[in-house]
C-alpha cells in the first residue's frame, strides 16, 4: 500500500474538488511550511497568518489549480424538465443542446456547487450515482447527461 503523503492528499483533494483543503496544502507547499513527503497530519500545524488565509480564498476564487473548470449546467425544456450538461462554459452547453434539441436556449443555470453531491438514477448504466462521480467518468466535454424531472415526485435522468 503506497504511503500517504501531503502531496498525495493534495492530489486527492483536487480530484474530489475539496477546494479549500487543496489550496491550503498548495500554499503551505509553496511557502515551505510543508514538504511533499510530509505526513498529512502536519497540515494542521501550518502557521498561516490572516493574510495567507485571505490569499487561499483568493486563489480559490481565481481557480488557480483549475479544480472547477468543468461545471454542471441546466436549461429548462418544459415546466418540470431540465436538460443537464457538463461543460466548460454555458456556450459549450448551448451548442451541444442545439445539436440534440434543435434550439439554443439563452437561459442557463450553473448548478454544480449546489448539486455535486446530488445523486441521480443514471438510466444508461441503471445506477444511482453522484454527479461529481459521473463527471470523473466523462472523457470528453461538453457532455449531455440527460433530462431530469423536478417537482412532481418523479426523478432520474431520462433519455
Amino acid at each position: 500500500m503506497p504511503k500517504v503523503t501531503v502531496y498525495k492528499l493534495l492530489l486527492d483533494m483536487i480530484k474530489h474538488e475539496e477546494n479549500f483543503g487543496a489550496y491550503w496544502i498548495y500554499l503551505a507547499l509553496k511557502k515551505g511550511y510543508l514538504q511533499k513527503e510530509d505526513d498529512p497530519k502536519s497540515i494542521y500545524d501550518v502557521p498561516f497568518t490572516d493574510e495567507e488565509i485571505v490569499e487561499i480564498k483568493a486563489m480559490n476564487k481565481r481557480d488557480v489549480l483549475g479544480i472547477n473548470r468543468i461545471k454542471l449546467y441546466a436549461t429548462s425544456i418544459s415546466d418540470t424538465k431540465y436538460a443537464l450538461y457538463f461543460a466548460r462554459t454555458p456556450y459549450d452547453a448551448q451548442m451541444l443542446h442545439a445539436t440534440i434539441y434543435g434550439s439554443k436556449p439563452t437561459k442557463w443555470h450553473s448548478i454544480y456547487n449546489q448539486h455535486k453531491y446530488t445523486s441521480i438514477l443514471h438510466n444508461e448504466t441503471n445506477e444511482e450515482i453522484y454527479l461529481f462521480m459521473l463527471k470523473e467518468r466523462v472523457k470528453e466535454f461538453p457532455y449531455y447527461i440527460g433530462e431530469v424531472v423536478v417537482g412532481d415526485g418523479e426523478s432520474g435522468v431520462k433519455y
